[in-house]
């Protein structure tokens, strides 16, 4: 993508913005109410244009305590959700996704729709992590569990699809279910390293970008292109 030819948005690592969804203007509803489910957003560095083993989560809410999806709760903020870019995130200009699934008819398989939406931004930051990606397509399978369910079943836990969250364990600390940051925790975990320091008898291992991704996931297309400009219903097939 030319960053000269699209409009980018600057926010500052580690403070919290909104992000603000619709159907299609701004004026209408954020999504139709039987669409329950998650939303998931990703980043990746602008020079690659989204190819590649490139994308990394940095942000997920699923199911609540109270048995509510986060599409749910959205639904009560007119689409408004607060959101902050992880602190130690290295500067520069970047693709971001966001990924709402919703799961009404998530029964059978291919029933699953994929709202994915992707803006450009450009990050200010001090921090050097560079997260390990995966590539979109080939995140999601259509027999995942968090893709291929019954949500009509009483569901009491729900495993959101797609890779690992950036997390502490790779550099960063997670976002919490309120959608923002705590406050850092210096104390590593029992039985692990402390940040910074390998394992005994184990080489370093840095946040740098890798061509293979953390784990094997397999290629199924949501979509031709890893981003698109708007919002679109995606079944997963």
């Amino acid at each position: 993508m030319d960053p000269k030819a699209t409009k980018t948005l600057t926010l500052k690592a580690g403070e919290m913005f909104e992000l603000e969804f619709h159907e299609t203007s701004k004026d209408s509803i954020f999504i139709e109410k039987a669409h329950k489910g998650p939303v998931m957003i990703y980043l990746a560095p602008l020079a690659s244009n989204g190819v590649g083993n490139v994308w990394f989560k940095i942000f997920e809410k699923g199911l609540n305590s109270n048995g509510k999806f986060y599409t749910e709760e959205l639904m009560t903020t007119g689409g408004k959700m607060k959101f902050a870019i992880p602190k130690d995130i290295k500067a520069g200009e970047y693709l971001m996704r966001t990924d709402i699934l919703a799961l009404h008819t998530a029964g059978s398989e291919g029933g699953a729709e994929f709202y994915p939406n992707c803006v450009q931004i450009k990050i200010e930051s001090d921090g050097k992590a560079q997260p390990r990606g995966y590539a979109i397509p080939g995140i999601y399978s259509p027999k995942d569990p968090g893709i291929l369910i019954n949500i009509y079943d009483k569901v009491k836990s729900y495993k959101i699809p797609g890779p690992p969250l950036y997390s502490k364990e790779l550099g960063t600390t997670p976002q919490n279910q309120e959608g923002e940051i705590p406050e850092e925790d210096n104390k590593p975990e029992k039985g692990k390293p402390e940040d910074g320091k390998p394992e005994k008898g184990k080489p370093d291992d840095d946040d740098s970008v890798d061509d293979k991704p953390l784990v094997k996931t397999p290629k199924v297309p949501v979509g031709k292109k890893p981003c698109t400009g708007r919002k679109r219903r995606r079944h997963l097939k």
